[in-house]
Parts: structure tokens; sequence; C-alpha cells
């Protein structure tokens, strides 16, 4: 009761602050956008009162977002001690910092990479010949134009060439060019509407050719990422089409799936293909690098969809691979290339029990692989010439691994290794002292100091007795006291994990006195393919129903209480945070929502909608249709209702989730929800899907903290 009167006081002071900062009519300044829209689905009428809000081309919308944005900032903007925020994250990152990023190394040991010193908004591209080379520049946004930042690379084979595409204010549609290191000059080659954020950029084994993906119409058109296509461009000759629907008619291929090609090793004799898009499992494909260069378009399968297959690398006539068939948490299993029996397949590595396999590679000593548990507790393993499987020693605790080799003919192994605690460090595997050493790349690093900090992975009980990992991150001298600000984040989406990570945005918060939770919920793999499969289609309200046990476990257990807890996520994981808020409301003191999923039965009339109805259904078939309107969190609003205080955000520029999702979302909530707390809206028009510069990050990363510990009772952050 005393924590329902101390909520409904800071109702108050929140509209005396709106007031103050000069919004005369509060929220409500959305009726000349409410309509009578109207669409019939399967016989069931579904009226749509903010459908005009969806046309980005009407000036009246895009002055309605920017009247909104400027509302917020100013609200944001007078959020006691923000500065703070800014501070600590700064600390944290380090004034004299370099963050390294992207590392990719060619067989003759040259290291290519993106580097940032912390006074810069892009990364810059440079290379280093061996790990203790002199460190070279290359390329950078200084280089070009204003606004332009190089968004993806990759050398050839010798590290002569390099692949880079330039983007712009966080668009994905890039131009490629290509990069002659000794002299530091781009070709004369340009290849504009390409997405190398899809399946990447590669060279031919020669590197006398590039391989990419382009869109056949421009991005101001509704279908442009319709029958999109894989190019084979020689650099001194004109491009061909070699893997797409329309050039290969015997694929089994749709307008919706996006072609992708790719090799990784220049003694490959094969190029292989994959039918992919918004899922985890695909059809694979290969052919021979001889039948490209002489333009013929033969294809063979190679997986189906059905086979369950995340990743695979080719053994002389076999294919390696792992696979969820027959074993939820995956196991690697190996085939035949001429002639794959999967149902049959010699298995090399059986499933875990208690732990997903993850990734796999070849190096010349034998099998490299991963697993994590529960998303939070990586190893990493070696099985050797001898078929002896061991699992190598790691100097630090990690939460997560990636793994980087050269391939089968080399004994090369690095790992990058992060935690919720641990900044992100790099080794390389020593075969004659059989263990990792230190191996960074950049010299200069910062520390910053969590011995006060502690760390809990926990599993809570969900509403259908289900085990849901929860992780926990927060000072040691936190009291349970029913007193304490939560941020709680969540995803549970395409069988995408939250892995630790060392994050600035976890680290302010928990250094203010919060307390942080990642709620590991269904439709994500952190317990594999099974936890997958439960948070999808039919199953997908498993997803913000874990978010909410999540909640009331923190509660019962006094970490906090009703009203102190703000949960936060971004693209598909809004369909959880959306959800999650609008079905149990009384939860939550706020909900943050970035680039978010919000209106699913109108998901697939924008860019890459339809490619998306794999994952989440299509209001074209009548069951998925009520799959698609239990997710959507824009009708289940009701009018009257209390809700959290919200800060939805989106950028101008996201070609994945339109904006429109985020401003239907807040106009709807504005007008409709019965308390007067924030509803937020800002809409960012240098950005897309993702922040990519540094400031936007640091100022996105201020506003979601300084909201939610405004919202959730922090003394330091309430309006005086």
């Amino acid at each position: 009761m005393l924590d329902m009167l101390r909520k409904k006081f800071r109702y108050v002071f929140v509209l005396i602050f709106i007031v103050s900062l000069g919004c005369k009519d509060k929220q409500s300044i959305n009726k000349k956008f409410i309509g009578t829209t109207s669409n019939n689905y399967h016989g069931q009428i579904i009226f749509d009162e903010y459908r005009k809000l969806e046309n980005l081309k009407d000036s009246s919308v895009i002055k309605w977002f920017k009247n909104q944005s400027v509302r917020s900032n100013k609200i944001l903007e007078n959020i006691p001690n923000s500065p703070q925020l800014v501070s600590l994250q700064k600390e944290i990152l380090g004034t004299q910092n370099e963050f390294v990023s992207n590392v990719l190394i060619t067989k003759n040991n040259k290291f290519f990479y993106f580097k940032r010193l912390s006074t810069q908004k892009f990364s810059d591209l440079y290379y280093k010949n061996g790990l203790n080379g002199e460190e070279t520049y290359l390329f950078g946004s200084s280089d070009i134009e204003k606004d332009f930042y190089i968004s993806y690379f990759r050398p050839d084979w010798n590290g002569n060439k390099v692949i880079i595409a330039f983007s712009k204010n966080g668009d994905e549609f890039s131009e490629l060019r290509v990069l002659d290191v000794k002299s530091k000059t781009l070709l004369p080659l340009k290849i504009s509407n390409c997405l190398p954020s899809y399946g990447g950029a590669y060279w031919s084994p020669n590197s006398e050719a590039i391989l990419y993906n382009k869109v056949r119409n421009t991005k101001d058109k509704k279908d442009a990422y319709m029958d999109m296509e894989f190019i084979y461009h020689p650099l001194n000759s004109s491009p061909r089409k070699m893997f797409s629907r329309i050039n290969n008619p015997d694929i089994e291929m749709k307008p919706v799936d996006i072609p992708i090609v790719y090799i990784e090793d220049p003694d490959e004799k094969f190029f292989f293909g994959a039918v992919a898009g918004a899922t985890i499992y695909q059809d694979y494909y290969y052919t021979s690098i001889e039948n490209i260069e002489n333009n013929k378009k033969e294809w063979k399968k190679l997986f189906s969809k059905k086979d369950k297959v995340t990743s695979f690398v080719r053994d002389k006539d076999s294919v390696i691979y792992i696979s969820s068939l027959n074993a939820s948490n995956f196991q690697i299993c190996k085939t035949s290339l001429s002639s794959p029996d999967t149902n049959n397949p010699r298995i090399i590595v059986p499933m875990k029990k208690n732990e997903i396999i993850r990734s796999l590679r070849l190096i010349k000593e034998g099998i490299v692989y991963t697993t994590i548990k529960n998303g939070v507790e990586a190893k990493i393993f070696l099985i050797d010439s001898l078929n002896k499987t061991k699992e190598l020693t790691i100097p630090v605790k990690a939460g997560n691994i990636s793994v980087q080799t050269k391939g089968k003919k080399y004994n090369y192994l690095s790992i990058i290794v992060e935690g919720w605690l641990s900044d992100r460090k790099r080794y390389e595997y020593d075969f004659e002292e059989k263990k990792f050493k230190k191996a960074e790349i950049s010299k200069i690093s910062s520390y910053y100091n969590t011995d006060d900090f502690e760390v809990k992975e926990l599993e809570i009980p969900s509403h259908d007795g289900n085990s849901v990992p929860l992780s926990l991150i927060y000072k040691k001298s936190v009291e349970l006291n029913s007193h304490n600000s939560v941020l709680m984040i969540a995803y549970g989406a395409y069988g995408v994990s939250i892995t630790p990570s060392f994050s600035e945005k976890i680290l302010t918060w928990v250094s203010e006195g919060g307390v942080f939770a990642v709620s590991h919920v269904r439709g994500g793999r952190e317990k594999g393919d099974l936890w997958y499969k439960n948070g999808f289609k039919n199953t997908k309200a498993n997803s913000w129903k874990d978010l909410i046990s999540s909640a009331e476990y923190l509660i019962e257990k006094k970490y906090t209480s009703e009203g102190r807890i703000a949960i936060n996520g971004a693209s598909a994981g809004a369909i959880t945070i959306g959800r999650a808020m609008t079905e149990r409301p009384d939860l939550f003191g706020a909900s943050i929502i970035d680039v978010g999923f919000l209106n699913m039965i109108r998901a697939e009339t924008g860019y890459n909608g339809k490619n998306n109805t794999k994952e989440f259904g299509t209001v074209e078939n009548k069951e998925e249709f009520q799959y698609l309107m239990e997710m959507d969190s824009y009708y289940h609003i009701e009018k009257g209702k209390e809700y959290p205080a919200s800060l939805i955000t989106s950028g101008i520029n996201d070609s994945r989730v339109p904006p429109w999702h985020s401003a239907k979302f807040a106009a709807k909530l504005q007008d409709f929800s019965e308390n007067k707390t924030p509803i937020l809206l800002k809409i960012d028009f240098d950005t897309g899907h993702s922040n990519t510069a540094s400031d936007k990050r640091l100022e996105s990363v201020t506003n979601v903290l300084s909201f939610a510990f405004w919202q959730t009772g922090h003394p330091d952050y309430q309006p005086k």
C-alpha cells in the first residue's frame, strides 16, 4: 500500500515536471492522426485508429515525430543527476582507451581490425603484419563524406586488398568499395544498394572477384528486400548473378528469402549458399568454384531446414556440422558431402545434458568446439588427431567465448573471452605449451574496479513450472529490503541468447546502486532448441510470461517491489517487453523500448516484414493471425487502464523495424492511458536499427538509465 501511494505521489511530480517544461497540452496531441481504418482478417474486423502514422512520406507525420522528440528531449535533459551517468560511462570506458573489434587474420598473418579512440564517433580501419607488427592506419570516416562511416570490411586472402562498406546515419543499405592496402587508395569500382549486414561479402579464391548481396529495388520501395541477389563480380569485368530465386529457378527459394553465398578458405573447392532469413535453420547448397567461374547455374542441395543445422565445415569428402535434429541441446555430426544422410550420421560429440554446443572450427590439430550453459557459462574443447577430447583451460572465467582460426591447415586458435564483470580479453593458444596466452591487439586499456559487485546466476520458476535462467548483477552492499531500483532486459526471438558482456550500461546502473537483471526468456537458445521453439509463434506468450515471472520472483525475494522495476528491450525483444507491460502493468515502474516490433499484425507490411513471418507468422494464415494478435502490444492497450511510464525510441533510417511501430504504440498509450505518467517518443533522424556512433550510444544509454532511475524512485533522480 505504501509503495502504491509513493507511486501515485511520484505521478503528481511527473505532471508538475512536464507542465513546467512547457508541454501545455500534456500528452493528448494525437487527435488529428486518429482515423477509422479497418481490415478484415479471416472474418474478424480490426480497427486501426493510428494507421496514418505509417505514412512516413506525410510531412505532418514527420513533423509530429520531430515535435514528440523535442518534447521528450526536454524532459530527459532535465532529469536530475544525468551528468553523473555520463561521467560514470566515460570512466568505465576509459578516457584513453582504444576500442578494437572485428579482428580478421589472413593466412599470412596480417591482422585487420576496427579501432576507435574514446574521442571518436566511428571506428577506423587498421592493420598489422603479425600480432606484434607496427600498426598501420588504412582508412576511416575522416577520409569520406560527413556522417559516412565504415560498417563492414573483409581483406582478401593475402591482405593486399580490402572490401569496405560505407554507410550513413545507421542505414544498412551500403556502398561497397575496394581498398588497395599498399597505396591506401580506393579502386574506381563502386557498388550501391548492398547489404553486407545480411551475409557479408567475400573474395573469390584467386582474389580477383568479390561476392556480395545486392537488393534489386531501391530502399524507398516497399519491396526493397524482395528477390535479393548474390552477385559474383570480377574486379575487371561485369558482375553476374550467382545465387538467387530468379537466376536459379531450380533452387527452392521464395521472393522473401535472402540468398547468401560464402567461402572461408582460399583452398576451398566449393562455394556454399544458404536460403536464409529470419530463422536459425536454413536450406544449404553448394557448387564448385569452376561452375561459378564458367557461369554455370548448377547448385546441389546439402541440408534442409528440417535437418536443423546451425553451422558446418567441409572436411575432404565429408561435412562436419552442428545440429539439433533429435538433440535439443545440439550435437556434432559427420556425413558425406556428396550424399548427406542426416538421419544416420556419425555422431562425433553427442548432446550434453545441461549445456548446448554452440560453435565448431577445424584446425590442423583437430576439431575445436565451444559450449555454453544457460547462455552465461562458456567452455572450449579440443578433439585432437588421436580423437581424444579435452577441455582447454581459460585464464579467466568465461561468460562468453568467440573463436577464430585460420583453417584446417593451421594450428592457430585465438579466443575472445568476456563476462558481466570482466572486459573483453584476447588469447592465443600455444600448442607446444598447451595453454592460452594473452594476445591483445591494443596496448592501451582501462580498468574499472568491480570488486564490490556481485553476480548471481539463478533459475526461477515460470508460470508453467519451467525454470528460467535469471542473471543478477548488483553491489555486494545491496540490501534485500524491497526498495531497490531494478532494470531488467530480455529478448526471446530467433534463437538468440543474451550472453555476458562487459557493458557500460550494466556497470553504470550497478554503480548507482541499482540491480541489473537479465531474464533469459524462451524464444532464445539459452537452453537449446526446445527453449527456442517454446517461445515461437503459437508458444510466443512464454517469452513475456517468463519475464513477468522473473519480476514476480524479484519482488517475492525482496530485491524490489511493484513499481520499482524498469523493463528494457529492443527490436524483436520489444514483443516481450510490450506484452509484459500490457499484461501486468502493475508490476512495472517503466518500460523502455528501442526500435521495437509493437504492431505485429502490420509487421509484414514494412521493409523486410515478410521475411519475419518465418519467425512470428503471417496474417494470411488464420491460425498464425491469432498468434500475431496475441503478440501485438499495440492492440493490447486498453482505454482507461494505468500503464507504466514509457520511453519509446526508434531511428528514421531503420529498414528492419519501421519507426511507425514505435509511433503508433506511443500515440495510443498517450491517449488511452488513465494515469498521466510520461509516455515519451523519441525518433532519431540520424540513426537506423542501431546506434553506431559513440556519441549516440552515450546519449541513448544515459536516457535509458536516467529515465529508469527516475521512474523506479531512485532519490537522486527525482525532480525537485
